[in-house]
């Protein structure tokens, strides 16, 4: 009886081996493993697309991975990885698994390009090995390697920018004018004399490479305040009127007609300045400004002569300033001609 015991208990527990069930329940089969592999050379170096694929295959054979995607890729390290979109692609269709590369710097082009497409495949829930680096995302350790990398990446951006702002500064110190082209208003001159001489405003605008907007815009402004000026006469207490000077930029004479604060660019730099002084020196229009802020070489506030045709984007502000000032030794010089200048401050003027 004994002996016909022990059979039957042998006999019951190798059944319920085979029956590939735990505690009662089916057991869960283990999920395939989808993986894209992925290999690039320079044109130079096209030999080793082989050795990558081949090491590859073994890596993916001894983890049991099903490879899905094969892709080969010769280019330059600068260029765009275009058949890497297709791997790209793949992961985002949740196509694949796990990336599968020889290199690091075989699937990125800089560092901040591989953090940000690693950064994509964490978020599609997709695996990433490099088999060089040891770099397996798919595991804490990796996760916590790719962190640094991001970190890494962030710190290359920052010297990436401080170098483009001190390459900026330094084209502003010599002069170089940076952002968007000179507008009309820098031709300003020249489209009055053309307009004096005859020339239709269409045939401006082209002569100048301008639009036509521009030129009506322009010559409109000179008009209104050639007109303005002469409903003053010679109350204004002017040098000259602008109709009797027909390059006499309106902006210039308003604002120091009424003694206002004007914004400006001049020489790539912006600058707030009183104009006080405006004319012909030295066969050269110019203005002398009292530069209260912006962009200075020189402790402000200052006294500075700008020449007209450097002069660009002029604004005028609502702020006004008291009116003329004491000027130090040399900064006045004889004026060739002189358009128009402020009137002494008055001290009763607030």
């Amino acid at each position: 009886m004994r002996s016909g015991h022990a059979e039957m208990t042998v006999k019951r527990a190798s059944q319920n081996a085979k029956s590939g069930e735990v505690f009662g329940r089916q057991r869960k089969q283990p999920k395939m493993v989808r993986v894209g592999l992925y290999a690039r050379v320079s044109t130079q170096d096209q030999q080793t697309i082989p050795l990558q694929m081949r090491a590859m295959r073994e890596y993916a054979a001894n983890r049991g991975w099903s490879i899905l995607l094969q892709v080969k890729e010769v280019g330059s390290g600068a260029s765009e990885r275009e058949l890497r979109r297709k791997l790209m692609d793949a992961a985002r269709r949740r196509e694949i698994d796990v990336v599968l590369v020889w290199r690091l710097d075989r699937w990125g082009r800089s560092l901040a390009d591989l953090v940000s497409t690693l950064e994509e495949l964490n978020h599609l829930g997709v695996g990433f090995v490099s088999l060089t680096e040891a770099l397996d995302l798919t595991t804490p350790t990796g996760r916590a390697m790719a962190g640094l990398l991001s970190v890494f990446a962030a710190f290359e951006h920052e010297i990436l920018r401080e170098r483009v702002r001190a390459g900026l500064e330094h084209a502003r110190q010599n002069g170089q004018r940076l952002g968007r082209p000179a507008t009309a208003a820098v031709k300003s001159v020249q489209i009055r004399k053309l307009h004096r001489a005859g020339v239709s405003k269409a045939e401006i605008a082209r002569r100048l490479s301008i639009g036509r907007t521009s030129v009506r815009r322009i010559l409109t402004a000179t008009s209104s305040v050639a007109a303005a000026s002469n409903t003053r006469g010679k109350a204004s207490e002017k040098t000259m009127l602008p109709t009797l000077e027909p390059n006499i930029n309106p902006q210039l004479w308003k604002a120091i007609d009424e003694t206002r604060l004007i914004r400006l660019i001049y020489k790539n730099r912006e600058r707030i300045v009183e104009p006080h002084d405006y004319g012909i020196h030295n066969g050269t229009a110019k203005l002398l400004g009292y530069q209260v802020a912006g962009s200075s070489s020189h402790k402000l506030p200052d006294w500075r002569w700008m020449e007209e045709d450097l002069i660009s984007d002029i604004h005028i502000l609502n702020r006004t300033f008291p009116g003329g000032r004491p000027t130090p030794s040399g900064k006045h010089h004889k004026w060739d001609k002189l358009f128009i200048r402020v009137k002494p401050a008055d001290k009763g003027r607030k």
